[in-house]
């Protein structure tokens, strides 16, 4: 089975698993990835040995992450997936982007510790959620993934008293001295979580967007007549 997972939280990432492996090309330019798109799948789909047409490659599946993220970057990942799995007439899976960083993260960890994840949402925020595991290769959210101030999910931690992971506390080392670890999600992991959850009967994937907030731009109002 050919599976493409792509994720555009941070950057891009898209990743072809063929064979039992997988073959990853990235883009970490979060101002470009949208542009980089197409270029990234061809690269993965080159790199394991298959088609640079995906509709030739014979892809079964395609997940794709559903944020949050900014809206534009995010936008942009799930278009691709969808116009991918369309065309090449195979399942499309959405899994949160933050339950993936919590699932790698989970995976150095006792099994029954929890975990704040948190990634840089921008405007002086950032996107967190509170999870555990479900298994060995899902995941659970025991609070939903929110957009909140620094120093609000740093207080959530401290009277908790939970480990925590992810880019965001990069962003903001004040508020999140010690983390667990700071790097990004890795898209291989949406596959393991979306079989963990097939096998627990799971059959809805939604693939909508989770911004949490409103575009950064929007449509200007009524432009002033001349001369006032």
């Amino acid at each position: 089975m050919t599976v493409v997972a792509i994720d555009t939280s941070a950057g891009a990432q898209v990743a072809v698993r063929s064979g039992g492996q997988w073959f990853v090309a990235a883009e970490e330019d979060s101002r470009a990835h949208a542009e980089r798109l197409a270029q990234l799948l061809e690269q993965a789909l080159g790199e394991a040995g298959l088609p640079a047409n995906a509709g030739d490659a014979q892809v079964e599946s395609v997940v794709v992450g559903t944020g949050p993220a900014p809206f534009t970057g995010l936008r942009a990942g799930l278009v691709a997936a969808h116009v991918l799995a369309r065309t090449c007439g195979a399942q499309e899976f959405g899994v949160g982007a933050l339950e993936l960083l919590a699932r790698q993260y989970l995976d150095g960890l006792p099994s029954d510790q929890e975990l704040v994840v948190v990634t840089d949402a921008r405007r002086r925020e950032v996107y967190w959620a509170h999870a555990r595991a479900l298994g060995p290769d899902d995941v659970e959210l025991i609070s939903p993934a929110k957009v909140s101030a620094p120093g609000e999910v740093a207080n959530y931690i401290r009277q908790r008293n939970l480990s925590y992971a992810g880019p965001g506390c990069a962003a903001y080392p004040q508020e999140f001295p010690s983390p667990v670890g700071v790097g990004q999600v890795d898209v291989r992991v949406s596959m393991r979580v979306v079989e963990a959850r097939q096998r627990r009967g799971v059959e809805t994937f939604p693939t909508q967007p989770q911004y949490l907030r409103r575009p950064d731009i929007h449509p200007g109002g009524k432009p002033a007549a001349v001369g006032k």
